[in-house]
C-alpha cells in the first residue's frame, strides 16, 4: 500500500469516527431529556400499567401537576385510553380488543369525582349532579352511595282523611296540574292502574282525628293575620308568592279536608311524624281561623278545581292489584307507610362507572350515545326512548323539570361510582362530617321545631336561612338570641325568607340560645370587650364607615342600602370580638357574603366602636 493511500485511509477513519461520536452525542443528549423508566409507569394501588410517556415525554398537567404527579396517579385513571398500548391508535381509540378510548370531558369529570367525594367537591359537574340526585329523590328508587333517601314526600297513611279520590287520580296522571312545583316523577300509568293504586291507598289508615267542637267558628280575617304573623310564606307558596320548602297551598282550600287541616294545625307531628313543618301547636281557635281563611282564599283562579269530573267511588276490588303495583313502582321508597320507608325497589347504581357505552342499551332508533354520562343523561330525560330489555326497565318514570345540563351533571355523578371504590388514600371527602346534635330537652326542641329544615349545623341540615349556624355562638350575643327566638325580627332586609314565629316559651328560647352560644363557636374569633367610644372616636368611625363604602350594603342611622344586615343596634346583637374579626378578616362571615378586602388596621378600632355604639331600635334589639 502506497503512503498516499495509507494517509487517505487514516483520514477517512478519523472523519467517520468523529461522525459516529457526534451521532452518539446527539442520541445521548436526546435521551437525557426523556424521563426515567420510559418503558411503563406502574401504580399498583390503582392497578395501573401506563406506557403513555413513550410518546408523551413531557406530559402537561397544568395547575394539577403538583397534586397529581404521574408517578402516584399514572395517566389513564384521569385521562382514559389504553395504558398497555404502544401506538397512538391503540392508546387513544376503542378497538375490538380494547374497551375504552380517551375520556370525553364528561368522563374526565366523572373520573375526578371517583376520588373527590361530596356535594362540595371541586369537580363542578359531579358536585352539581350529587346535589341534584338528592333534590330529585333518585335514591327513593335506587340505592346510590353518598346520596340520602328523600325526605320531602308526604306519608300516605290516612290519605283518605286528607283529600278526595279525585285529587289522587289527577295527581297520578298529571301532577303538574295539582302543583306546578312538585317533585313527583311522572309514571306512565293507565287509567286502570291509577284506579288500582287509589283503591290500595284507601286501605291505609291514619291516626284518628279529634272531633272539632260544633260551636267553634273560625274567622277568616283573624286567620289571615295568623298566616302573616306565623310567616307561612317562608315555606309555602300561596296567592302567587312564597317559598317552596313545603307543599304549595294555592289549592288547599278545596284540596284538603277541613277537619283534617284543623287537626294538623293543632299538632302536625301527631298526624304526620315525618313532616318537616315545625310543631306550632296552634290553639283550637287559631287553627279554626286559619282553616276559615284557607276556605275563602286558597282556591283556584278559575273557581273550579282541576280534578273536576274525576269524582267516582273507590273500587275496593282493585286494592290487591294496587298493592302489587305500589310495590313494583317503589312508591314506599319515597313515601312512608306505617312510619317506615321500604328498601329501594330498583337496581343499585354503584357500578355505572365500570360500564362503557358500547355495552349499554341503545336508543330505540338504534343511535348509540357517546359515553356513559351522556347515556345516563338520556335515560333520565327520556327513559322510555331506549330499547327496553325487560318490563321493569320500562317502568322508570320521567324526572320532573330536569334540563339537559342538569341531566348530564347527574350522569357525571353516577358515572363516578364504581363497585370497587378507589383506595382510601386517594379519596378526598369535601363535605364536612356531621356533628352530633345535643340530646335531652335541647335535642327534643331542635326536633320539634325542625330547626335543621332551614338551618345547617355541622354539615347537616337545610339552607333556607342562607347561612349555617356553625360559629353563631361567636357572632351573636346570647341575650339577643333568646329574644330573637321568642319573637323573631327582620335583620337581613334583602332576604325574602323570614324566621317563623314558633311560639317558643321563654325558657325554651333560653335553652336553645344557650346551646347556640356555647356549642357553636368559631376558633377564628376571639372574645373582646366592648370598645370605649368618646366623641372623637365615634366621629372617626363614622368617617371610616363612609370612606369604605359600608353603606353600599348596610343600613345605618336611616341611610344606606338593604343588601346586608341592618346595623342599627348591632352592638346589642353582635359580639364585639366578631366585629373586630370581620373587619380584619372578612372570611369569618359565612359563605363569602362580605367583601374580601380587610379594613386597614388604623381604622379598625374606630369603625368597630362606631358600629357597636349605634343606637338600637326596638326591632333591632329583638325585644317586644
Amino acid at each position: 500500500m502506497t503512503p498516499e493511500r495509507d494517509g487517505w485511509l487514516h483520514a477517512a477513519f478519523a472523519v467517520s469516527s468523529l461522525a459516529c461520536a457526534a451521532l452518539v452525542a446527539v442520541a445521548v443528549a436526546r435521551d437525557a431529556k426523556r424521563p426515567a423508566q420510559l418503558e411503563q409507569r406502574l401504580v399498583p394501588a390503582l392497578g395501573v400499567v401506563d406506557r403513555c410517556e413513550l410518546c408523551h415525554a413531557e406530559p402537561k398537567h397544568g395547575p394539577l401537576a403538583a397534586s397529581h404527579p404521574p408517578e402516584r396517579f399514572g395517566c389513564t385513571p384521569c385521562h382514559g385510553g389504553q395504558g398497555y398500548a404502544t401506538t397512538k391508535e391503540a392508546a387513544h381509540m376503542a378497538a375490538m380488543d380494547w374497551e375504552r378510548p380517551l375520556f370525553s370531558r364528561a368522563e374526565q369529570q366523572a373520573a375526578c369525582g371517583s376520588c373527590h367525594l361530596g356535594q362540595r367537591a371541586p369537580v363542578p359537574l359531579a358536585a352539581q349532579g350529587r346535589a341534584l340526585l338528592a333534590d330529585k329523590g333518585c335514591a327513593g328508587c335506587h340505592g346510590i352511595p353518598g346520596v340520602p333517601r328523600p325526605d320531602f314526600a308526604p306519608a300516605l297513611d290516612g290519605l283518605r282523611d286528607r283529600v278526595s279520590p279525585a285529587v289522587v287520580r289527577l295527581w297520578l296522571q298529571a301532577p303538574d296540574r295539582v302543583d306546578d312545583h312538585h317533585r313527583m316523577p311522572r309514571f306512565r300509568l293507565t287509567a286502570q292502574e291509577s284506579e288500582a293504586l287509589v283503591a290500595h291507598l284507601w286501605t291505609l289508615p291514619g291516626p284518628p282525628l279529634d272531633p272539632r267542637p260544633a260551636t267553634l267558628q273560625g274567622d277568616a280575617e283573624r286567620g289571615k293575620r295568623a298566616v302573616a304573623e306565623r310567616r307561612c310564606a317562608t315555606c309555602h307558596r300561596f296567592e302567587g308568592r312564597g317559598g317552596l320548602v313545603g307543599p304549595d297551598l294555592g289549592l288547599a282550600g278545596v284540596k284538603l279536608d277541613a277537619a283534617w287541616l284543623w287537626n294538623l294545625l293543632r299538632g302536625v307531628h301527631r298526624l304526620r311524624p315525618e313532616s318537616r313543618m315545625p310543631d306550632f301547636a296552634l290553639s283550637d281557635q287559631e287553627a279554626a281561623d286559619v282553616v276559615a281563611y284557607a276556605a275563602e282564599n286558597w282556591l283556584p283562579d278559575s273557581g273550579e278545581p282541576p280534578w273536576l269530573g274525576l269524582d267516582a267511588p273507590v273500587q275496593p276490588a282493585l286494592a290487591a292489584a294496587g298493592k302489587v303495583l305500589f310495590d313494583e313502582l317503589g312508591c314506599a321508597g319515597c313515601h312512608q307507610v306505617a312510619g317506615t320507608l321500604a328498601p329501594p325497589a330498583a337496581m343499585t347504581l354503584d357500578r355505572l362507572g365500570d360500564r362503557w357505552a358500547a355495552e349499554l342499551p341503545r336508543l330505540a332508533t338504534g343511535t348509540a350515545l357517546p359515553d356513559v354520562p351522556h347515556w345516563i343523561a338520556g335515560k333520565i330525560l327520556t327513559p322510555h326512548a331506549f330499547d327496553q330489555r325487560d318490563a321493569a326497565a320500562a317502568r322508570m318514570p320521567t324526572a320532573p323539570t330536569v334540563t339537559d345540563d342538569e341531566a348530564l351533571a347527574m350522569g357525571v355523578a353516577l358515572a363516578s361510582l364504581h363497585r370497587k371504590p378507589v383506595p382510601v388514600e386517594y379519596q378526598r371527602q369535601h363535605d364536612p362530617p356531621s356533628a352530633p346534635l345535643p340530646a335531652g330537652h335541647t335535642g327534643r326542641l331542635i326536633a320539634r321545631y325542625r330547626c335543621l329544615v332551614c338551618h345547617g349545623v355541622g354539615g347537616q341540615g337545610g339552607f333556607v336561612a342562607r347561612i349555617d349556624l356553625d360559629g353563631v355562638g361567636s357572632r351573636l350575643r346570647q341575650p339577643w338570641l333568646a329574644a330573637f327566638l321568642a319573637s323573631p325580627v327582620t335583620v337581613r332586609m334583602d332576604q325574602a325568607e323570614r324566621m317563623p314565629i314558633l311560639g317558643l316559651a321563654p325558657a325554651d328560647a333560653q335553652t336553645l340560645a344557650q346551646w347556640l352560644g356555647t356549642a357553636l363557636g368559631d376558633d377564628r374569633i376571639d372574645a373582646a370587650p366592648l370598645p370605649s367610644a368618646d366623641t372623637a372616636t365615634l366621629l372617626q368611625g363614622k368617617q371610616c364607615f363612609d370612606r369604605h363604602g359600608c353603606g353600599t350594603c348596610h343600613v345605618a342611622q336611616g341611610g344606606g342600602t338593604m343588601r346586608g344586615p341592618t346595623l342599627d343596634g348591632c352592638g346589642v346583637r353582635l359580639q364585639p370580638g366578631y366585629v373586630f374579626a370581620l373587619l380584619r378578616n372578612p372570611a369569618v362571615v359565612p359563605h363569602g357574603r362580605h367583601p374580601p378586602e380587610p379594613v386597614p388596621e388604623r381604622d379598625v378600632r374606630a369603625l368597630a366602636a362606631w358600629l357597636l355604639h349605634l343606637p338600637a331600635t326596638p326591632t333591632a334589639t329583638g325585644g317586644p
